[in-house]
């Protein structure tokens, strides 16, 4: 008899046990603690019953099921979208040192091997793009290639290329490369309406480097929230970190430039920092959001355009209740006019006053002293800006002509382009240069029926005592009109033919001279 109780009392136990068990898993995946305790408690006298708890048992088994089934189709999403995304992004080496043999720059001589030698005693950077458009062109952060004199992408399927800087703004942290390829996949961009703090976010990239030779790294969060700044790295780098989204997705060192995915695989950011406040806990990463001034810039850049920023002149902030009601303002809005400087649009006009509360410009309201900058910063220098403020009580409305703000590091544009080959700095031909050579043979060099002055062509900035090109007479100057008999006019050109033409066929035609001079080196 005692033992046949020990039995029914250890296969109790054992079925209570197992119970707490399930109930557990079943908890850790959402319930809450009143249903966890209802799963394995009787309402009588808070002792559960053996047929009781198996009902509670099997209760729980189905919601297990259910929820794993829904954890199952969310890890499916998550794998599509993977697949879906990788190929529109890259990982970006680029190196600090000029690396400029015609191997370097021809996608056939390339692979992850070939690049790691030719970086092995070089000072590199790593960060990540992707491609906004299928001929090749790739959006990444101004920071990451700012310094680079050499650029290099691998995609996900471990194919490398060589790029070109085609256009840079500092003050946007924005930056497009170029490269030569076939079958590029563009990702696209969600509405930039459409993002929402709570929705899933997925980013994709090179952190530390570890995505150099393919296989871009993924991590998965959500938007935390939205119209973020960074006051202390814009004031730090003399960039522009407003309006940005929070995210938990994990963005590292090298995660930078890369894009943040909504779950239809749209690019909804462009991840740009993240703040490590300890070793010890994650980073908190940032995004700039693709809005309509984020896809204008990146198209301007995309033509070699120079970005323009306008500048007014005035220090800022945002006021207090007080300083509103001093001011005769009555809304939650408006800039508080703290210093005005001189020698500046707003000092010249000495319309201004310290203490005055700036409400709009051009018809836009100022809302804070994050959006007055955005405001001013794409306001038309061709117009006047007409600027409505509040001041003792009064409203006032005051028009002036703003100017280009210089800023302490320039984009590159189309004139600024520079491709390094061979030895040679090579780049647009200036607006101030003078042809040495005659209209003759300007003629003969550019295959053209009419006298010019000014060939089409790519000019000789500067040329190493150690370039193979020396003991061929080219000299700076000169102007390079074709490669293998092809014209050539900007370093997209120079950038495409090298790559395509093979070498046995290249030959390096320069402006006033009959005939190829030189074949290209290997």
């Amino acid at each position: 008899m005692g033992k046949c109780r020990s039995k029914y009392l250890a296969g109790y136990l054992a079925t209570l046990m197992a119970g707490a068990v399930i109930v557990a898993l079943w908890c850790s995946i959402g319930k809450s603690p009143d249903q966890c305790l209802a799963a394995y408690t009787s309402p009588m006298n808070g002792v559960c019953s053996v047929g009781d708890l198996n009902d509670a048992i099997l209760a729980a088994d189905h919601e297990v099921a259910v929820d794993l089934s829904e954890l199952s189709d969310l890890e499916q999403k998550f794998q599509a979208v993977s697949r879906k995304i990788a190929l529109s992004v890259v990982a970006i080496s680029a190196s600090c040192a000029v690396v400029d043999t015609t191997d370097s720059l021809r996608s056939d001589h390339l692979n992850h091997d070939r690049l790691e030698s030719m970086l092995e005693h070089t000072t590199r950077i790593v960060g990540t793009g992707f491609f906004f458009d299928s001929d090749g062109y790739i959006v990444t952060n101004e920071h990451v290639v700012g310094e680079a004199e050499s650029i290099w992408i691998t995609t996900d399927d471990r194919k490398v290329y060589a790029a070109v800087l085609v256009g840079s703004d500092p003050r946007s942290d924005l930056a497009v490369l170029k490269i030569t390829g076939k079958n590029l996949v563009a990702a696209k961009f969600a509405p930039f309406a459409s993002v929402q703090r709570g929705q899933w976010s997925v980013a994709m990239g090179n952190p530390f480097g570890l995505a150099a030779e393919g296989q871009q790294a993924m991590s998965v969060g959500i938007i935390s929230a939205l119209d973020r700044s960074l006051p202390k790295l814009s004031k730090k780098e003399n960039r522009l970190y407003s309006n940005l989204i929070q995210t938990t997705a994990q963005i590292n060192p090298g995660n930078s430039g890369g894009p943040l995915f909504n779950l239809n695989g749209e690019v909804i950011g462009l991840n740009t920092a993240v703040i490590l406040p300890d070793k010890r806990t994650n980073g908190i990463g940032f995004a700039m959001p693709i809005t309509p001034r984020f896809l204008h810039t990146l198209n301007q850049l995309k033509q070699g355009n120079e970005i323009v920023y306008a500048y007014m002149g005035v220090m800022v902030s945002n006021p207090t209740d007080h300083e509103r009601r001093q001011a005769g303002l009555k809304e939650s809005i408006g800039v508080h006019l703290d210093a005005v400087e001189t020698d500046s649009p707003a000092g010249d006009s000495g319309e201004f006053r310290d203490g005055d509360l700036i409400v709009q410009i051009n018809g836009e309201i100022v809302r804070d002293s994050e959006q007055f900058t955005r405001i001013v910063g794409n306001a038309d220098l061709s117009q006047p800006a007409k600027v409505s403020l509040y001041r003792a009580g009064k409203p006032l409305k005051i028009e002036l002509k703003l100017r280009q703000r210089l800023l302490q590091t320039a984009g590159v544009t189309r004139e600024l382009r520079r491709f390094r080959w061979q030895g040679m700095l090579i780049g647009p031909i200036p607006d101030n240069w003078e042809s040495k050579i005659p209209d003759t043979e300007l003629v003969k060099a550019s295959k053209k029926k009419s006298a010019v002055i000014k060939p089409s062509g790519l000019f000789v900035i500067g040329i190493s005592d150690n370039s193979p090109y020396r003991k061929e007479n080219i000299k700076p100057g000169d102007i390079i009109v074709s490669i293998g008999g092809k014209l050539v006019s900007d370093v997209i050109d120079l950038q495409k033919l090298l790559n395509e033409t093979p070498l046995e066929k290249c030959t390096i035609g320069i402006a006033g001279r009959e005939k190829a001079v030189a074949l290209i080196v290997d």
